[in-house]
């Protein structure tokens, strides 16, 4: 067995390469990302040990909590990464592609391994999956034939590509062994005539054996018997920092992993869509909110129209508080929404389109800025 790095000789069932530092399920030996602590294949979970002193330590950790061993590859705590890129297009190529993704050129002579490959960038992949680990290629688990998003069906060989749980209604990849909800186990494997499985039939198509219907040693009881609110059903257990959090409304509030509100694959940055099943990942887009165009969180202007973000004062540069209508060390009056410049008169932003209001001096009711009597308390404004 090859590394799929460096393709340098691995031992029977490696847990880290030696020569690259790549790391290994230590259940599956499949690869895994770099500190990973649960392995997106098997589901098999683990902790990270300091290489110095043994103690237990985070993903996130650059140093150990106990000892300070540093875990970077510098003294200035600067971690080296080695980006590979084609020679023929320049563009950059995800470790593991023995082909580049975007022009199709051999970029490794590694001899290939028996297997499935995927079919975009030549990565070892399990179709089971229906995604490749590497480039992000969704493909049928039957035949691998490249798929869309929005294909219901493979185009190659007819598949049906999705199917309901028949015991919770849970959405599922033709080839799920396990449903995530209930725990409802599916064949995947014929055990008489041993032809593969998909979707959830009670026969096989092939020999018309009858196939097994049962659950998970673990499971769980149907959402619609138990009297517990959905959001705490839809709870989870956070797969780096083990906080109970519901997946869909966001990254864990303890420690930021995001994780797929599907298949509870945990997720890295930079991802939109779940690499396992494709579910698009509850992340927070934010936009500008002159010209709508979608803009990082720590973007200082916009790229489309070059608003500025930066949260400043427009005369002064000094930073705003949040929802300030002026500012605290010029006395420039901003809209409390976009922060851009506005005059003392203004009754609308006229960069966001914000309305402004200012409260009764009487009675505290929200008035808008053009009101000439409170309509809660009836107080005429002097003009």
């Amino acid at each position: 067995m090859n590394c799929p790095t460096c393709n340098a000789k691995l031992p029977r069932n490696p847990d880290v390469c030696d020569n690259c530092g790549q790391e290994f399920c230590p259940r599956c030996h499949q690869p895994v990302a770099r500190q990973a602590t649960t392995c997106l294949k098997c589901g098999e979970t683990w902790t990270l040990a300091c290489p110095e002193c043994g103690h237990e330590i985070s993903s996130i950790d650059t140093r150990c909590p106990t000892c300070g061993a540093s875990f970077t590859d510098d003294e200035n705590d600067v971690e080296i990464a080695l980006i590979m890129t084609c020679p023929r297009c320049h563009e950059e190529i995800p470790d593991g592609a023995l082909k580049c993704p975007h022009c199709g050129t051999v970029v490794s002579d590694a001899p290939v391994e028996d297997g499935d490959h995927c079919p975009h960038c030549g990565a070892s992949v399990a179709r089971e999956d229906g995604v490749c680990s590497v480039c992000g290629l969704t493909f049928c688990p039957q035949c691998l034939a490249p798929t869309r998003e929005e294909d219901r069906s493979c185009h190659h060989c007819g598949l049906t590509l999705y199917f309901d749980c028949p015991e919770c209604g849970e959405e599922l990849l033709a080839s799920t062994p396990i449903c995530p909800s209930c725990d409802r186990l599916f064949a995947r494997v014929c055990p008489d005539c041993q032809k593969p499985i998909y979707l959830a039939p009670a026969e096989c198509p092939n020999c018309h054996a009858t196939l097994p219907a049962t659950r998970a040693p673990s499971t769980r009881p149907r959402a619609d018997r138990l009297n517990i609110p959905p959001s705490l059903l839809r709870q989870i257990s956070c797969p780096q920092c083990k906080h109970r959090f519901d997946p869909q409304a966001g990254p864990c509030p303890n420690c930021g992993q995001l994780v797929c509100p599907k298949c509870h694959a945990r997720a890295y940055e930079g991802e939109r869509a779940c690499l396992r099943c494709g579910t698009l990942l509850p992340i927070e887009v934010l936009a500008c909110p002159r010209c709508s165009a979608e803009v990082s969180p720590d973007a200082p202007a916009c790229p489309n129209c070059g608003l500025d973000l930066s949260g400043q004062c427009p005369r002064c540069h000094a930073d705003l508080p949040d929802g300030a209508d002026r500012c605290p060390h010029c006395d420039q009056p901003v809209c409390p929404e976009c922060g851009s410049a506005t005059s003392e008169d203004a009754i609308q932003c006229a960069v966001c389109g914000a309305q402004f209001t200012f409260e009764c001096p009487e009675c505290g009711a929200s008035v808008p800025a053009d009101a000439t009597s409170c309509p809660k308390c009836q107080t005429v404004f002097e003009a």
